[in-house]
């Protein structure tokens, strides 16, 4: 009697082995990649914000460094995405100040937009003597 030859152990990954493992390979690189691509338009976002909020801070120094405020509103650009305007306007104070006092309070705003849709406000307000208006 004779008895059958041992097969030879199998040696490397068979095909679907492979495949299988190209499959998960495929979907863990997708996975990856729209990770990396969310955190750069978060990050660019976050960039854009930042920068408006400067823009609108520099905006109102420069409006509250000046001499005289006369209520307005005033329009222009800091580049060619990045808008601006400026609101001066007298705040109703009647329920606040008492009518003997030489302050006048008036509420300053700055907008900045970009994107079409995107905009930031800061607003604050501040008193002037009713003789230096």
């Amino acid at each position: 009697m004779t008895s059958a030859s041992p097969r030879h152990a199998q040696k490397g990954f068979t095909l679907l082995e492979v495949l299988v493992a190209f499959a998960v390979l495929t979907i863990t690189l997708g996975v990856l990649l729209n990770i990396f691509s969310l955190a750069i338009r978060t990050t660019q976002i976050a960039q854009e914000q930042q920068k408006a909020v400067l823009l609108a801070e520099s905006k109102l120094a420069e409006l509250d460094a000046g001499v005289t405020l006369r209520p307005g509103v005033e329009r222009g650009d800091f580049d060619e995405r990045f808008e601006w305007e400026t609101r001066v306007e007298e705040f109703d104070s009647r329920a606040l100040l008492d009518n003997q006092s030489q302050l006048t309070p008036y509420r300053l705003s700055v907008v900045v937009s970009w994107n079409d849709n995107r905009r930031y406000e800061l607003a604050t307000l501040r008193l002037v003597r009713t003789e230096a208006q």
